[in-house]
């Protein structure tokens, strides 16, 4: 049997049809376009009908979708994979995925900043930004990931230069929050991180959304920080994959 992979359609981009003798089982969802930068694709949503399962039929999809992306100068890729889905997590890991990090949401509701925290002005906002995107990037070096991935990924982080300005606490404790997501979140001890957090969720309600994000690295899995997203009432949606493909 002969598995491959099928552009959905005009007007679809990214989207594939994962065939089997020529017969649609499923379906694929790919982007070179993603929250880690240039140079990593992404699988956003894989499917394979219930009756076609453990034939394979995944596995396949997915060393075709690596070709497809290498063939748009992808060197990394990355898989989104919702909290609880075995399958799909028994999937990427059978493949050479390594977990990277977890989406959290939490529910927000206005209730004021709290005391002592404000907006930076635009010299303390360049400064820490600046500071934070060197953090990021020698954060991922370490990690394993080449000078121009790590380079890619903490830009497509910490580049918004038309966003709202970061809150601070000063003495270096920040929080930069955009579009429901936390950016970066610095601070001293537990308590400033709950602090920002608050003051996150603050911003983000009064902007009408429902609920604040966080994407949280595995390295930065602490107990004391996870007590503290607890506490804010995070709980995660969203495991992120990844792997090199040169």
């Amino acid at each position: 049997m002969t598995t491959t992979l099928r552009p959905a359609g005009p007007g679809r981009d990214g989207v594939y049809s994962i065939c089997a003798n020529g017969r649609s089982v499923g379906g694929v969802h790919l982007t070179p376009l993603g929250p880690w930068g240039t140079g990593t694709g992404w699988i956003l949503h894989i499917q394979v009908l219930p009756s076609r399962r453990r034939r394979g039929h995944g596995c396949v999809a997915m060393l075709a979708a690596e070709e497809i992306m290498r063939g748009r100068r992808c060197t990394r890729m990355a898989a989104a994979v919702p909290e609880g889905n075995r399958a799909a997590t028994g999937l990427v890991s059978a493949l050479g995925y390594a977990p990277d990090s977890t989406r959290l949401v939490a529910p927000v509701r206005a209730t004021g900043l709290p005391h002592g925290v404000r907006m930076m002005d635009t010299d303390e906002r360049e400064a820490w930004c600046a500071a934070e995107l060197h953090r990021c990037a020698a954060t991922l070096r370490a990690a394993g990931w080449s000078e121009p991935a790590a380079r890619a990924r903490a830009h497509a982080r910490l580049d918004h230069p038309t966003a709202p300005a970061p809150y601070t606490l000063g003495d270096g404790a920040a929080v930069w929050v955009a579009h429901g997501v936390v950016l970066a979140l610095t601070a001293r001890n537990p308590e400033a991180a709950a602090t920002l957090l608050r003051a996150a969720g603050h911003v983000t309600a009064t902007q009408g959304l429902p609920e604040l994000a966080i994407d949280l690295p595995d390295e930065a899995r602490t107990p004391e920080f996870t007590k503290v997203l607890t506490g804010a009432r995070f709980v995660p949606r969203t495991r992120y994959w990844g792997k090199p493909i040169l």
